[in-house]
């Protein structure tokens, strides 16, 4: 008994209350500096509204700090849910969605490890890096000359091929690892017909989008497809007793 309400309330929780938080932030998440003005250029100071630049708005390195501390642990509940809702799989649907069942939670391992280190290296780190370079700047400890040094590290990280924030391997993996968790998971309820086949395609819409990206504005739309899936299969799930008892009904006066 104490097993369901912990699921329940995980369903809540990473399925909904999460993404909700999720799809609130990343409406500030910029996106589209790389090139110009650049990593440490763009983020290193508040910004105005600009639509090349995705985001409703950024203030500043601290909130690139805050936005990715409290971004981590929410896309790692929602990894958590992802793994609750292949729970709805079991022995008795057969080898094929059991198996994909355990695809998706392999994936949505690759995944969560791989965003972590993104958010990690790419989100506060590079935050923090700015602001106490900014900090060391004002007191005099950095000359104008060093933070051009620093500056340049920074903008040659975040396009590193292995762990840079954008193409590459540690964000493409992880990019690719939702996509299938997504996909596996959806299939799985499919064939096991454990969810309304609409509800999977919001869930496969929303592993498309956040490979795409998390930031604005594929990350709002792909959280609001995760939650409109979860409140899409629950309800259908609470209507199956009355569906069920109701054909019976009319299966015993058919009888009658």
């Amino acid at each position: 008994m104490l097993d369901i309400k912990i699921s329940k309330a995980l369903w809540w929780i990473c399925l909904v209350a999460a993404p909700v938080v999720l799809v609130c932030i990343e409406l500030f998440h910029p996106a589209g500096f790389t090139g110009s003005p650049g990593m440490y250029e763009y983020v290193s100071k508040p910004e105005p509204y600009d639509p090349h630049f995705f985001s409703l708005g950024y203030s500043g390195p601290e909130w690139w700090f805050a936005l990715h501390m409290i971004q981590t642990p929410m896309v790692g509940l929602v990894a958590v849910g992802l793994w609750v809702l292949a729970n709805r799989i079991n022995d008795t649907d057969g080898a094929g969605p059991l198996a994909l069942a355990w695809l998706s939670r392999a994936a949505t391992f690759v995944f969560i490890i791989y965003y972590t280190a993104l958010d990690s290296i790419g989100g506060f780190g590079v935050a923090r890096t700015i602001i106490n370079t900014k900090s060391m700047e004002a007191k005099g400890d950095l000359t104008a000359e060093q933070v051009k040094g620093v500056a340049a590290v920074i903008d040659a990280t975040w396009i590193d091929k292995w762990v840079g924030g954008v193409g590459s391997f540690v964000s493409h993996t992880g990019s690719y690892a939702i996509l299938a968790a997504a996909a596996a998971l959806a299939l799985a309820l499919f064939i096991a017909k454990k969810a309304p086949w609409p509800s999977l395609l919001l869930l496969i819409g929303f592993g498309w989008e956040l490979q795409m990206s998390h930031t604005m504005p594929h990350g709002p739309i792909a959280f609001t497809l995760l939650i409109v899936a979860a409140l899409w299969m629950h309800f259908a799930k609470r209507r199956e007793p009355h569906l069920i008892a109701g054909a019976s009904d009319r299966n015993e006066r058919g009888a009658a």
